[in-house]
């Protein structure tokens, strides 16, 4: 059932999944320095910055995912995703308002999931360079744009709390 402190603890869980963003973020922007000073020539390095990527898309995948169960209850288990990330640009009538309120940021985050699939299952494959430097440049600054549409989802989230409790 949802209440004023439901959706508080709400606000509080996508806090903490903000931050998850943001390390994630980091640990990218890390990764990619130490490429840079090598040249993009280390393998290791190269991996390193791959599991940095898998994981910055894990980071906004549990945050959707958790707006998707707390307000639709439903993700198709076939596609769900992809449908996942277009869901987070969807205005619900009566439910919620988008949370990504920019099509750019969600093909952005998009090259990020197809990247994550790619990498959970690179087995006889070495990754590319050149084809990394695509997902990182997706990926650049997409915490901190992220962050305003965040923040504007939890100042709904807060009035929304104080609706239901009066």
């Amino acid at each position: 059932m949802v209440n004023s402190s439901s959706i508080l603890l709400l606000i509080q869980e996508l806090g903490n999944d903000l931050g998850y963003i943001q390390d994630a973020s980091a640990l990218c922007e890390r990764a990619e320095g130490r490429l840079e000073s090598s040249g993009w020539s280390d393998e290791m390095d190269l991996l390193a910055l791959g599991s940095t990527l898998h994981n910055l898309y894990n980071a906004f995948e549990g945050y959707f995912m958790r707006v998707a169960k707390f307000f639709e209850n439903d993700i198709d288990k076939l596609s769900w995703n992809r449908d996942l990330l277009d869901r987070m640009g969807l205005e619900i009538p009566g439910v919620r308002p988008a949370l990504i309120t920019n099509r750019e940021m969600i093909e952005r985050l998009d090259e990020l999931r197809r990247f994550r699939h790619l990498f959970r299952n690179l087995y006889k494959t070495k990754l590319h360079p050149a084809k990394v430097r695509i997902v990182l440049d997706a990926a650049s600054d997409l915490a901190t744009d992220f962050k305003g549409m965040h923040e504007g989802f939890i100042v709904w989230l807060g009035k929304l709390a104080e609706e239901i409790a009066d």
